[in-house]
């Protein structure tokens, strides 16, 4: 019998890629098309859901070239809470209202004077924001009352592409949450908030678990994607719970910290716990992901960088970077950063001295941005067990900052060696949608993720751990 391909494709806020695996394990091919974010006005945010279509067209289609016939199965993971409104083709009507759109605060406000401050986190497992579907279509409504009216279907990315792919509109449970339409709990769309939107759920997409088969190919979706018509879309998952699986955030109690721009602690946990984490039904069936993010993770430190201890248009590289605060101490001379600022979310330092130079600095963000995400951490409901910390994303290639993070938990930290996880998660899904894997956990062994561990310095443990203490005292 001939090899057997699956195909991850993430879409994200600035570009698509797509990884090619072949069952058995391997990845092949990758390849990536990015695409523009229009800011036409203060607080809009806006794609053209047409740029995500051609992305994943190309990308699919540079993978694929020479085993279109024997690619089996497709997923996507993609960005969540992007609203499309669509004509019943699934043709866009207006600019899509990308995730991070603002414009809704009026609408929120509504929103909360009518149910209470709480009750949108209470039902769909995410505080209320002034932006999201279910407050960006309320302002569709008000606002753009034509376009409204013309719209016979309110999608969001996972969506409008299985329409486009497939010609059935379906949406992920990963994904579902975080539009803020559904009771998360129950699994369904809210009556309540359904009606403050002023919708029916007959203008929105059906709702399926991750990994359920959405339908083949058609044959137009199939020429375009240079595949057959045999080719299955599988549902796939919100970026974030995508990530963890390729990962392999398989089980209750497993813990992913992914670190880039923001940092978020994503924990798989076997029941929702509603005292303040994000919340949604995740990537493995009958797994919960338990969500917190720290905007201002990774970014602090490339600030730091590029007007700091450098300057642009020649900041400081980062493995300078990485060598130089390798021999400096923060936190043990008194010097902390505070990433996280309380009500003004206002970044600080304590503690500067004439002995510092700029590499102490760079040393204290890095220590300080482990201590907020350590004292995070231990809000959630399920803390580490031995198996330690995952760690993915931009840190997970400092070794200053993977050691840092080790050594302050005094866990080992456990390193996915493969690239763009995300792809890899998707993939996942595809093979168990297929048939291939049984299970999610037998599909993330199948694809051959290896991991690099980094074991704590118990001295260093003992060192940090009044350090952490004190750090927490301040926050």
């Amino acid at each position: 019998m001939s090899e057997r391909y699956l195909i991850g494709i993430d879409v994200g806020t600035t570009g698509t890629k797509a990884m090619l695996f072949a069952a058995s394990g391997a990845c092949l091919k990758t390849a990536y098309q990015d695409y523009a974010i229009s800011t036409p006005q203060v607080g809009r945010v806006e794609q053209s859901p047409e740029d995500w279509w051609q992305a994943v067209g190309k990308t699919v289609r540079e993978v694929s070239r020479g085993c279109k016939d024997e690619v089996l199965a497709l997923s996507v993971s993609t960005q969540g809470g992007t609203l499309v409104c669509a004509d019943k083709d699934g043709h866009p009507l207006t600019p899509a209202f990308v995730w991070n759109d603002s414009r809704c605060k009026k609408q929120a406000e509504a929103f909360s004077a009518q149910f209470g401050s709480d009750a949108m986190y209470q039902k769909t497992g995410w505080a209320l924001f002034s932006g999201m579907p279910a407050m960006q279509i309320r302002w569709v409504k008000e606002n753009l009352p034509d376009i409204f009216c013309n719209t016979a279907l309110f999608l969001t990315v996972p969506d409008f592409l299985s329409f486009k792919m497939t010609g059935k509109a379906a949406l992920d449970y990963s994904n579902a949450g975080i539009n803020q339409l559904i009771d998360v709990r129950e699994g369904r769309y809210d009556k309540a908030i359904l009606d403050f939107a002023g919708i029916d759920e007959s203008r929105l997409p059906a709702l399926v678990p991750s990994g359920a088969v959405i339908g083949d190919l058609t044959q137009q979706a199939a020429d375009f994607l240079g595949l057959t018509t045999n080719a299955r879309l599988i549902a796939g998952a919100h970026d974030q719970y995508a990530v963890a699986l390729g990962a392999g955030a398989t089980r209750p109690g497993d813990i992913l910290i992914g670190s880039g721009t923001a940092w978020v602690v994503t924990a798989m946990e076997q029941k929702p716990d509603f005292s303040g984490l994000s919340q949604s039904r995740s990537a493995v069936p009958g797994l919960w992901g338990c969500l917190c993010s720290l905007s201002h993770g990774g970014v602090c430190l490339d600030w730091l960088r590029k007007n700091i201890i450098g300057t642009q248009p020649d900041p400081v590289d980062y493995e300078t970077l990485n060598r130089e605060v390798a021999d400096r101490k923060a936190a043990e001379e008194g010097l902390f950063f505070f990433p996280f600022g309380g009500k003004q979310n206002k970044a600080r330092f304590a503690g500067l001295d004439l002995s510092h130079d700029r590499f102490h600095i760079a040393r204290a963000v890095m220590e300080g941005v482990v201590f907020q995400i350590l004292a995070m951490l231990e809000r959630f409901p399920t803390q580490p067990g031995q198996a330690g910390l995952l760690l993915a994303g931009g840190a997970s290639k400092s070794p200053v900052w993977r050691k840092l993070l080790s050594d302050i938990s005094g866990l080992p930290v456990r390193i996915p060696q493969m690239p763009d996880l995300a792809c890899v998660g998707a993939a996942i899904l595809a093979g168990v949608g297929a048939g291939l894997y049984p299970a999610a956990e037998e599909g993330h062994k199948a694809l051959c993720v290896s991991e690099e561990t980094i074991l704590p310095d118990k001295e260093a443990t003992k060192t940090y751990a009044p350090l952490f203490a004190q750090y927490k005292e301040h926050i």
